[in-house]
């Protein structure tokens, strides 16, 4: 269990890293070159990560399902070299796939030729950083993978904030970007090549099962990369980036909660196969931890966007403030519905979790582009929020008695929100925004401190593995 917990953190901590200093380094760039070309820089990203996705395939979860029945130092040399070829023979079909729809999809040359210089150099840098972190990863020591993701993440971010510092124009950067990412992989090679053989045979297996782990994590993969590329077709690349800029901001904060739930994540898998009425408990009590700490990353974002809005991105991205508001409820909504899903998932119901995800995913295609096309980034954003709602209400139908589930652990979180809602916005303009960001974290906490103090006691214990851990 320590092994667990260590492990987890140490995945939360290298992902929050580098989110967090890709977050900081994309706003300072934001700035910068304002709204079109960061918008052209957001689609960029998206479709770089999509291609991404594509050049794996699922392959790390089969080459961590082959490790961990043998893992003695042959066996994991010839899995390696084959892990290695498969990932390079994907990546040269995606980057073949990816030429084509970029020319036929994009007719301004520009555009074209900044995709082209920004997505090429990330699929190859994001399969060589793939390929040592999942090794390590599949041997359970994360503390590698942890690695490798921080330095991809802050070599990248370093190179954004030189662009930034000598003004570089967006033709520059997006290239600088790419080439950034293909540092990293060598990083991650450099390190994979000190712990075993490169090129150590053929194994087959790896491709067993392939399919199943593609479907899942697509849907998963493609949700929050639609808004950017959808929104570019029938709105502007100004509006783009206004929604993407936005979008920055929740999507780090939601880290925070987010190392919560990988505690929780083994311990529910332990109990869905031995003890339901346990999972259900613990599956309460991570609902009412999580939406705890999903309600203080939301609190600040809702009650003071235009504000902070102003202060990271400037007065030059006015229209962000609205937007992130807006936004902020995405938060409030993943809170809530990542740990039914992992519910689901831990009770042998991933199929229910997919059926939800891809109904999830057709209708955001649809909702961007209606909302977008209509009401540009704010209809992007009321998309998004629109289908994380909708996602909170699917994995709701799939569990049993959810309402009655929902309303233990939630009753005391969701008055307490309110309340605070309802006193600062009174107060708003007694207090200086900084200081109700705070107060309204601080006023939310007694609240629950006073009504819940389950919640307060489960982090305590929860956070204490992890510094035993």
């Amino acid at each position: 269990m320590k092994l667990i917990f260590k492990n987890a953190t140490y995945l939360f901590l290298s992902n929050f890293i580098v989110r967090l200093f890709t977050a900081i380094s994309s706003i300072l760039i934001a700035r910068s070159l304002g709204a079109s070309d960061f918008g052209i820089l957001s689609i960029g990203l998206a479709i770089a990560s999509i291609a991404g996705y594509f050049s794996d395939m699922g392959l790390s979860h089969t080459f961590i399902r082959e490790v961990s029945k043998n893992n003695n130092s042959k066996n994991l040399s010839v899995l390696v070299s084959s892990h290695i070829r498969i990932k390079l023979v994907f990546s040269l079909i995606v980057g073949i796939v990816v030429y084509f729809l970029i020319h036929n999809l994009y007719s301004d040359v520009y555009v074209r030729n900044i995709l082209y210089l920004m997505v090429f150099p990330t699929i190859v840098g994001g399969s060589l950083q793939g390929i040592g972190a999942v090794y390590f990863q599949a041997i359970e020591q994360m503390h590698f993978t942890a690695i490798i993701r921080s330095v991809s993440g802050i070599i990248t971010a370093v190179s954004l904030i030189i662009g930034l510092l000598f003004e570089w124009e967006l033709s520059l950067v997006a290239p600088i970007y790419g080439f950034s990412s293909i540092l990293g992989g060598i990083y991650s090679i450099y390190l994979l090549s000190k712990r075993t053989s490169l090129f150590g045979g053929w194994d087959r297996r790896l491709l067993k099962g392939l399919a199943g782990f593609t479907i899942n994590g697509l849907l998963f993969m493609l949700l929050p990369q639609i808004p950017p590329i959808v929104l570019e077709k029938v709105s502007s690349l100004e509006e783009v980036g206004y929604f993407s800029a936005a979008y920055k901001i929740p999507s780090v904060l939601y880290q925070v909660p987010g190392v919560i739930a990988a505690a929780f994540y083994p311990i529910l898998f332990s109990l869905g196969t031995k003890n339901l009425s346990k999972h259900r408990e613990m599956t309460l009590l991570q609902l009412k931890v999580m939406s705890f700490l999903g309600i203080i990353m939301f609190l600040p974002l809702f009650l003071y966007s235009e504000w902070w809005s102003n202060i990271i991105f400037g007065e030059e991205w006015k229209n962000v403030g609205s937007i992130l508001r807006i936004l902020s409820f995405v938060v409030l909504f993943q809170s809530i519905s990542f740990p039914l899903a992992d519910s689901l998932t831990t009770t042998d119901k991933q199929s229910k979790r997919i059926i939800v995800m891809t109904i999830a995913v057709c209708t955001a295609i649809i909702l961007y582009f209606i909302l977008g096309y209509y009401y540009g980034s704010v209809g992007g954003a009321i998309s998004m929020v629109s289908i994380e709602a909708f996602i909170f209400i699917g994995y709701s139908i799939y569990i049993k008695k959810s309402s009655a589930l929902l309303l233990q652990s939630l009753r005391y979180n969701i008055l307490s929100v309110l309340i605070v809602i309802f006193t600062f916005n009174i107060l708003s303009e007694l207090i200086h925004p900084f200081i109700g960001s705070i107060g309204s974290i601080v006023f939310f906490i007694t609240i629950i401190i006073i009504f819940d103090k389950e919640v307060i006691r489960a982090m305590r214990r929860t956070l204490r593995k992890k510094i035993e851990g």
